[in-house]
């Protein structure tokens, strides 16, 4: 679900992104997840 959010607002996701995606743990997903609604970049979703 992330990443189908992460599309629609930042557009086709750069492969790097994708593998982090596939490899995060819920804690972290659930902090992207969050940090999305605030982000104005793809970058700033990944801050922790």
């Amino acid at each position: 679900m992330l990443q189908r959010l992460l599309i629609h607002k930042f557009g086709i996701l750069p492969d790097d992104i994708q593998q982090r995606l596939q490899t995060a743990t819920l804690a972290q997903l659930e902090t992207w997840s969050l940090n999305i609604l605030d982000a104005s970049d793809l970058n700033s979703v990944f801050t922790d």
